[in-house]
């Protein structure tokens, strides 16, 4: 019955062994041991072919598209916990599964102020689901080693006098713009001066005061946002947007105008989903004029939307998965079961 009892345990501590994995390059394959390189607002996914699994400090099982793994990467198997940051805490803004392809992705946050690269070096452990009569998978230790990449570049803006400032026609994706002062027509510092500039949206003019060594990212863009137009799929409406990615603050209140037809709805968008904004119509000016400190996201209708509705992005919780179990521990759990069944049977 000893025997029997010894056998039983041992197999309910290997359901539980955690396996160590080194994450490196996910996405490019590279060399052990080597930090991958991210950009601001990138996703490191983890599945199967990013995977190295590690016994005592050697590779031994590296799962490719040709093996079986016992269990899928997703919440169904797997659930995260455990998360522990060694550096670069505040550089991530999610841990989720992706069901729909079965792994894990790590969602980086933006960050439109940084010039320098930095370190993101995580743990966490991907803990095994029994679901019906399938066997638990044994979890698994994660390590995450990663340089995000926030190495923005500097250009400068000068300010010739208090109603010029020299201004870029388009502002580059990978920039940070410094205002400097420069020399106005008498010979004087020019320390501030009236901005102006058309957004990527050309029906769309900003106005702004800006100050010496002022630090901006003005880029911007039209892309559609997935979650808005899924949210409104129903409304049979003609949606169009525009997105000032790192969210410039000033120092000065700035005018935007919004060149529109004046039965346009004009919203403010965050996180894929619609808000309300005082951007109001204005006869003599042929637009609407919004009066803001932080340029955002906007979006342009037709028709009238309902800012309350849900966003239609599936969010999964805060928790991650992945798969694997090596062959020779799966092997080995069975070996053991087989034991303690023909124990029992004596």
């Amino acid at each position: 019955m000893k025997k029997v009892l010894a056998l039983v345990l041992a197999v309910m501590m290997l359901a539980t062994v955690a396996f160590a994995a080194e994450v490196y390059n996910p996405d490019d394959k590279g060399t052990p041991g080597t930090p991958g390189q991210k950009q601001p607002g990138d996703k490191i996914k983890i599945d199967a072919r990013g995977i190295i699994f590690v016994d005592s400090g050697t590779y031994s099982f590296t799962p490719t598209g040709s093996q079986k793994l016992i269990k899928d990467i997703n919440s169904s198997n797997y659930s995260i916990s455990a998360i522990k940051y060694d550096d670069g805490k505040n550089l991530v803004e999610s841990v989720k599964f992706n069901d729909k392809e079965d792994r894990v992705e790590i969602k980086l946050k933006q960050d439109y102020t940084s010039t320098k690269a930095k370190t993101l070096n995580m743990t966490f452990t991907l803990k095994g689901k029994k679901s019906g009569k399938s066997s638990k998978p044994a979890d698994i230790d994660v390590r995450i080693n990663y340089v995000v990449n926030y190495g923005l570049d500097k250009a400068l803006i000068t300010i010739n006098d208090t109603d010029d400032v020299d201004v870029p026609t388009t502002f580059a994706k990978n920039t940070l713009y410094q205002v400097q002062a420069g020399t106005a027509p008498d010979g004087t510092k020019a320390k501030y001066g009236t901005m102006e500039f058309t957004a990527e949206d050309s029906d769309v003019e900003v106005e702004v005061r800006v100050y010496e060594d002022d630090e901006l990212y003005l880029y911007n863009e039209t892309d559609a946002n997935d979650d808005v137009l899924k949210a409104y799929a129903d409304a049979d409406a003609d949606i169009t947007f525009l997105n000032f990615k790192g969210t410039p603050t000033f120092n000065a209140t700035a005018t935007v105008r919004f060149y529109k037809e004046e039965d346009t709805f004009v919203y403010g968008m965050k996180d894929g989903k619609l808000t309300n904004i005082n951007a109001k119509w204005d006869d003599d000016e042929g637009c609407f004029i919004l009066k803001t400190r932080t340029l955002g996201g906007y979006v342009f209708s037709d028709k009238k939307l309902n800012v309350a509705a849900a966003d239609a992005s599936t969010n999964n919780p805060d928790t991650g998965a992945n798969d694997v179990v090596g062959i020779a521990t799966a092997l080995a759990a069975v070996a053991l079961v087989s034991a303690a069944a023909v124990s029992l049977k004596k």
